[in-house]
């Protein structure tokens, strides 16, 4: 009766131990399918807003090429007059 009693209680200890180690491995297996999933939304939406913003530079650069005023320029795409100036210059 007493070894019985032994027994189970370090059969529990054990299934305990082999129960948390199973249940660690399987959240960090979750976490890192949820971690690359996170990764790669974020990653099209970055990419996503650096697309647009290209586009609306193509925009500007050509607006100014056909002459067109900053101040029109600015309050169509958005773009500091700062930033028009800046992108005039680097072109």
């Amino acid at each position: 009766e007493q070894g019985r009693k032994e027994g189970q209680r370090e059969g529990r200890k054990e299934g305990r131990k082999e129960g948390r180690q199973e249940g660690r491995r399987e959240g960090r297996k979750e976490g890192r399918k949820e971690g690359r999933k996170e990764g790669r939304r974020e990653g099209r939406k970055e990419g996503m807003q650096k697309g647009i913003k290209q586009g609306r530079q193509e925009i500007v650069l050509n607006m100014l090429k056909e002459k067109v005023e900053i101040a029109f320029i600015s309050k169509i795409t958005g773009f500091s007059k700062e930033e028009i100036e800046k992108l005039k210059k680097n072109s």
